[in-house]
């Protein structure tokens, strides 16, 4: 079995297409811990092996009509040619998401490129040998070729689920260096903030406020993962006293896997929702896997919990740590009170363990007093003074895509694309309530909820029948329940549905007027888009 003479530049072709055909797949992945499954819920995935199996119909139809012709060895080598161009083009052309969840060329990621692109080849060349060497008809061997698109989802598959063995034993080695970093340093304070939902914006007011007493080390963005805990480690010098470590979960174990990373002291529970219920499988497997946070790693450990939770059993009577409830309820130990909100922020009373302070912030929505008041909770357990805490309250910055108000052109608008959870949608049509001007919403709804996925996207269309003046929906799945929510409510505005985000933006132009307020709700990552 050998190569013929042509096959080595071919195999070229093979390879450098490869790394352009693997990018889809790999966003699709990266999305979920470069999980395999997940190339089969991704609509980008889709259109790009709807293209290939067009453009592989294309030229084979090509390739068989030269078959009968004098000179069909120098018309198949033109055939081939010209297919691998196309299909280079279809995947050169491609735009890569930028947005909420942009994809990311990290070390693993190229890897996984270099790999498959090379198992591609690898598999490309040993079909091309068994051809040559079983077949006498040499023109037969451009059927490989061919076939290289229609078979490289199975190709991904397997090259990355092999990649993805050798990636969780590097990792582990990862997490144990940052294991034995933080163990090197008794005197640092570590503090886990995990929920459902606001525990970004938890994380950015607790590190705010510590700040003025400490040198604070705080995880990034939305580094929730063991790999993005131990990126950020490595930046961890003896100068620093805190270190705040947030903490995400989509299934069982994940928080109990970070906690094992950390070891922290303190805690902090920002709530708990149906928020990745299709991951979990359950609300009680939730319960469970976020609770664990509360197996903080010293006795004289503090868990500051929302007074949401308060009848949560393991909440009401925890045996290894003491609970510091927080939130709105009279009997909470760090509450606030006295709250009144605008478009431009809010001001409200801060009660911390009995001394009242009074407090102004530029954040919107009452949710985000709730969340500030957590992690006041937390600051003054560990030595922030409350005048110290206000000062910082009054210097908090939204969190980028989490109800950040930009003003342009005439039109206010509250980019709340990040949220994706009932409360956190509930939070925002409340903020927006507060706005003049007319209100235009843009929605593809809601995911990961299970069951009640469909149930929820219809009370949010309810909740915006009260609010919305105009309700841009994005997609066709979801959307179906949202416009059954409206309906109910008798909504008499304007509904506009689009297939994609980016046709929606292209109709802002005549439908946004000086003066509307637009609200970002919910920016889908692409493996969710139908």
């Amino acid at each position: 079995m050998v190569l013929a003479r042509g096959d080595w530049f071919f195999l070229l072709l093979t390879l450098l297409v490869s790394v352009f055909m693997v990018r889809p797949y790999l966003y699709a992945v990266q999305q979920d811990n470069y999980r395999v499954n997940e190339i089969f819920h991704s609509k980008r995935v889709r259109n790009a092996y709807i293209a290939d199996v067009v453009c592989v119909l294309v030229f084979g139809a090509f390739w068989g009509a030269f078959y009968f012709v004098q000179s069909r060895i120098f018309w198949g080598f033109l055939t081939g040619l010209f297919f691998f161009i196309a299909e280079f083009a279809l995947y050169f052309v491609e735009e890569m998401p930028a947005r909420k969840k942009p994809f990311r060329y990290t070390r693993r990621a190229v890897r996984a490129i270099v790999a498959v692109a090379l198992s591609c080849t690898a598999a490309v060349s040993v079909a091309l040998a068994c051809v040559n060497g079983y077949v006498e008809d040499s023109y037969l061997r451009y059927l490989v070729f061919f076939g290289i698109p229609v078979t490289f989802p199975l190709l991904f598959s397997a090259t990355l689920a092999v990649v993805n063995v050798f990636e969780r034993i590097n990792n582990r080695r990862y997490e144990r260096r940052t294991r034995r970093i933080l163990a090197a340093r008794p005197d640092l304070i570590k503090i886990a903030v995990t929920g459902s939902f606001g525990k970004t914006s938890v994380k950015n007011m607790l590190a705010g406020m510590l700040s003025e007493k400490y040198r604070v080390l705080v995880t990034p963005e939305s580094y929730n993962t063991p790999m993005g805990i131990s990126k950020t480690v490595k930046e961890l010098d003896a100068t620093h006293e805190i270190f705040i470590a947030e903490m995400g979960a989509r299934r069982k174990g994940d928080i109990g896997r970070l906690m094992r990373i950390v070891r922290p002291e303190y805690a902090v529970l920002t709530g708990i929702n149906d928020q990745h219920l299709q991951t979990f499988g359950s609300r009680e497997a939730i319960v469970r896997e976020k609770l664990r946070v509360l197996d903080v790693y010293t006795d004289e450990g503090i868990a500051v919990v929302s007074d949401t939770l308060a009848e949560l059993p393991r909440i009401s009577a925890d045996p290894r740590t003491d609970i510091l409830l927080a939130g709105s309820r009279p009997t909470s130990p760090v509450r606030y009170s006295d709250v009144a909100v605008c478009e431009d922020g809010s001001v409200f009373t801060l009660d911390l363990q009995g001394i009242r302070i009074e407090c102004m912030t530029r954040l919107l929505g009452k949710h985000n007093i709730a969340n500030i008041t957590l992690a006041a909770a937390m600051a003054y357990s560990l030595g922030v003074s409350p005048e110290r805490i206000a000062d910082a309250v009054a210097r908090l910055e939204p969190t980028p895509h989490r109800l950040q108000l930009i003003e342009g052109n005439g039109i206010k608008i509250i980019d709340d694309s990040f949220n994706s959870n009932p409360q956190g949608a509930a939070c925002a049509l409340e903020v927006l309530s507060l706005f003049n001007g007319r209100k235009v919403v843009v929605t593809p709804g809601m995911v990961e909820l299970g069951e009640v996925e469909n149930e929820e996207n219809r009370r949010l269309g309810n909740a915006l029948a009260d609010v919305a003046d105009v309700v841009m929906l994005v997609g066709k799945k979801r959307v179906q329940s949202i416009r059954r929510g409206l309906q109910e409510k008798g909504f008499d505005g304007t509904v506009l549905i689009y297939d994609t985000l980016s046709d929606a933006e292209e109709a802002f132009k005549g439908v946004l007027h000086i003066g509307d307020v637009l609200l970002l709700l919910n920016d889908l990552p692409d493996c969710y888009d139908e």
